[in-house]
């Protein structure tokens, strides 16, 4: 058994699970588990009284996607109670996964259809916005590449039995766009991406991801889903598992039609 205790802090799991993304918080628990690494998880709704010493607690964030409703059910929670406890954590490079509406949510603003605006949390340099009719939502299978900040890093090199390659599924109406400086989580192969434009996937910012996979995006790539595990528990290697199943949906998932 390792000394090493893996803590999931699973925000608003109530509101933001689109798609099945809290599968990837199943699958953080379940590839730690398999190597002997004790793990739970800690849910975070709009009613949680957010410390420091919760979010010291954490080993790793996630948030996933989830409907306009659900979305405006905890804006002001996060913006005005939890955003500036998010901001510390990223800031100092805590791990964490966004998906889909909480990237959107982690970035400058969200513009919509009729104009109005939706302040974001600012702390990814990005901004969201959707076009109405004018453009149809960007929905499909994906098949991308990381970019380079986690392609070149010894560590996701060591513990990588798959490949460069992500796949996944995407179904959103906003279109993402990065600021100067901001850098791209992947490169597109097939799909639309931030913004069906400029073949950029999300954003990498320190340790943390935003990006509109769901899929769930680590039951299909196994490679990214124990980079965030060493990752957050500062492990230079990690146990191989037997993925030969796992690396066959991947391998797959890469012939499917858009």
């Amino acid at each position: 058994m390792s000394s090493k205790k893996l803590t999931i802090g699973y925000f608003y799991p109530d509101l933001l699970n689109l798609y099945g993304d809290d599968g990837n918080v199943q699958i953080l628990l379940y590839r730690a588990k398999a190597r002997g690494i004790d793990a739970e998880v800690t849910h975070i709704n709009v009613e949680t009284e957010v410390t420091e010493e919760l979010m010291d607690s954490l080993d790793i964030i996630f948030m996933g996607g989830g409907p306009d409703s659900s979305q405006k059910g905890m804006y002001r929670d996060l913006l005005e109670t939890k955003g500036n406890y998010l901001k510390e954590y990223v800031e100092e490079g805590g791990v964490g996964l966004y998906i889909c509406g909480s990237y959107q949510l982690f970035g400058k603003y969200y513009k919509s259809a009729d104009g109005s605006m939706l302040d974001g949390l600012g702390i990814f340099n990005v901004y969201t916005k959707h076009f109405g009719n004018h453009k149809p939502r960007c929905i499909g299978n994906v098949v991308c590449e990381v970019e380079e900040q986690i392609k070149s890093d010894p560590l996701f090199k060591k513990i990588n039995m798959v490949g460069n390659t992500l796949v996944g599924f995407e179904n959103h109406g906003g279109r993402t766009y990065l600021e100067k400086g901001a850098q791209p989580f992947a490169k597109i192969v097939t799909g639309h991406g931030n913004n069906s434009e400029d073949s950029t996937e999300g954003v990498i910012y320190k340790n943390s991801i935003g990006t509109y996979l769901h899929g769930p995006i680590l039951a299909r790539n196994p490679h990214l889903a124990d980079y965030l595990i060493a990752k957050s528990l500062g492990l230079e290697d990690l146990d191989k598992l037997d993925d030969e199943l796992i690396i066959s949906a991947h391998t797959a998932s890469k012939k499917l039609k858009q």
